[in-house]
């Protein structure tokens, strides 16, 4: 069996699975049924970064000089492009759309391949989108708070919006004549140095969180909040409130 095929299934599954309706709860909380469950993976998962991740990216860090890492950064975010436009005009957001359009373009091109964020200095600055805010928009309720196993923290639904994501990212279905598995090696040597790069990148954050008296329930709250700002696109919680009040113009087609 192909082993992106079994694995973006494997996701969509869990996904559908895990889609348990939310129970709920009052403003400003988080909808935590399953906190035993999550605490136990959030042990495990610290004890895989501590003995295993934070390790790895030390050494990562120590061979390779922060210029070099940056253009890593850069060039795993401009192969996410693809993913981020299909979302963005999903989500009806034509600016944001042509913005992630000019930013492929140029960073493919001048900025070599996207080794080099050329659009940053051309004032496009990045973004992010997945289908997991594409779902939130539609109106998809979150589902409740889980934490996963080497994942981490998720909903329901971010979690279906992932396999989602790999089914839309063209790499995934990519092939390569003479060597049927190199796709698999590339998306696995992609998911490891992107893995790196990101524990290096936030290891004071990941400090900051561990010196917390309650470590879970600090990423929690972060989480929850950090998603919700994504959803709302940056927009102020009032304001993203003040467009469920506008009038539905379907209702004055003929």
């Amino acid at each position: 069996m192909n082993v992106k095929f079994a694995a973006t299934a494997m996701t969509l599954a869990l996904g559908a699975c895990a889609s348990t309706p939310s129970d709920s709860v009052a403003p400003g909380t988080v909808n935590d049924p399953y906190e035993g469950f999550n605490r136990q993976m959030f042990a495990f998962n610290n004890g895989v970064d501590k003995y295993a991740l934070a390790p790895a990216a030390g050494a990562y860090k120590t061979v390779t000089p922060e210029f070099a890492r940056d253009r890593v950064g850069d060039f795993l975010r401009n192969l996410k492009s693809p993913v981020v436009f299909v979302n963005d005009v999903l989500q009806a957001e034509p600016s944001r759309a042509a913005d992630t359009f000019v930013r492929f373009t140029i960073n493919t091109t001048i900025g070599l391949a996207g080794l080099w964020d050329a659009a940053d200095h051309f004032g496009v600055e990045p973004h992010s989108e997945d289908f997991g805010q594409t779902l939130a928009v539609w109106g998809v309720d979150s589902g409740p708070y889980l934490v996963m196993p080497i994942i981490g923290p998720t909903t329901p639904r971010d979690l279906f919006g992932a396999g989602v994501d790999r089914v839309i990212d063209p790499l995934t279905w990519t092939e390569f004549d003479g060597d049927p598995d190199l796709d698999d090696k590339i998306a696995v040597g992609r998911g490891v140095l992107s893995a790196l790069n990101a524990r290096v990148a936030l290891d004071d954050q990941i400090q900051q969180l561990n010196a917390q008296p309650e470590p879970y329930v600090a990423l929690r709250r972060i989480y929850s909040s950090q998603r919700q700002a994504a959803i709302r696109n940056g927009r102020p919680e009032d304001e993203a409130e003040m467009y469920e009040d506008l009038p539905d113009f379907d209702e004055f087609e003929e």
